[in-house]
């Protein structure tokens, strides 16, 4: 008997962390005036950048509730970065992301 209690245990345990929405997909701010901004996340770990001016992101991983966005700055300052922001909640639908008191909440297109 305590053997099956834990194996129901150990299935719902995998079972929630299987349901997790993936951030894969393309992520946008809410437009307002201005075009859309975001990134697009796909299953293979690279990145674009939508509407981000001198920013062109290249690849991504997700490191616990940490996503690490890598790029390029393309402006008069050329160089590579790496950006690690926070994932405060993901759902199907909406994820937010904060860095350094700041977050934004980006829509799943």
């Amino acid at each position: 008997m305590k053997k099956l209690l834990l194996s129901a245990a150990v299935l719902l345990t995998l079972g929630f962390i299987s349901c997790s929405p993936s951030p894969v997909g393309t992520w946008v701010e809410p437009a307002g005036n201005t075009e859309e901004q975001g990134f697009t996340l796909y299953q293979d770990g690279l990145a674009s950048s939508i509407n981000m001016g001198y920013i062109e992101f290249k690849n991504w991983e997700k490191s616990g509730d940490l996503l690490i966005l890598k790029g390029n700055y393309l402006g008069s300052n050329k160089r590579e970065f790496s950006d690690t922001m926070k994932i405060e909640s993901i759902t199907k639908t909406e994820m937010t992301l904060s860095q350094a008191g700041y977050s934004v909440t980006y829509i799943k297109k």
